[in-house]
């Protein structure tokens, strides 16, 4: 889903820096912060696969230009991320919130997929909320991604 990622995120870019500070349910998670906390995830996810430790996290400004640096970070992250996608299947022992955790690394590719499309999902919601309706998801399901493929 890294097309999907890149659509939601070089809109992102293109919007008034306004939209990243909007919100709904939860003040704090703006849409600027769930694209940033989408590619720190990114992040954890590929040390996880790596077997490293996770990186800094640093959040990217909520300015257009932010947003374009964020675009090449996820861009950089999911072209590694698809470099992982074919290892053999292994559990991984990694820490999770403080605390030890055991995974298969094909739960991890699967969360890897499932956070980012969660996330999208929210950004498009918060947008639509806050009257500016500009991220249609439809055109960004695995249906979308065939037909734009081929």
């Amino acid at each position: 889903m890294a097309w999907a990622n890149n659509a939601v995120f070089t809109q992102l870019s293109e919007l008034p820096e306004e939209a990243l500070a909007f919100s709904a349910w939860n003040p704090e998670w703006t849409v600027g912060k769930i694209a940033n906390h989408i590619v720190i995830a990114q992040g954890r996810f590929i040390s996880r696969l790596q077997k490293l430790d996770a990186p800094t996290e640093n959040e990217f400004p909520l300015t257009k230009d932010g947003m374009k640096s964020l675009v090449a970070k996820s861009a950089t992250n999911d072209a590694e991320i698809i470099k992982l996608i074919d290892q053999p299947e292994e559990m991984l022992t990694f820490m999770r919130y403080g605390k030890s955790a055991q995974f298969l690394n094909t739960t991890v590719i699967a969360q890897i997929i499932h956070h980012a499309t969660e996330h999208r999902a929210q950004i498009a919601d918060i947008m639509a909320v806050n009257k500016m309706d500009v991220i249609d998801l439809d055109s960004l399901d695995l249906w979308a991604f065939e037909r734009l493929s081929k």
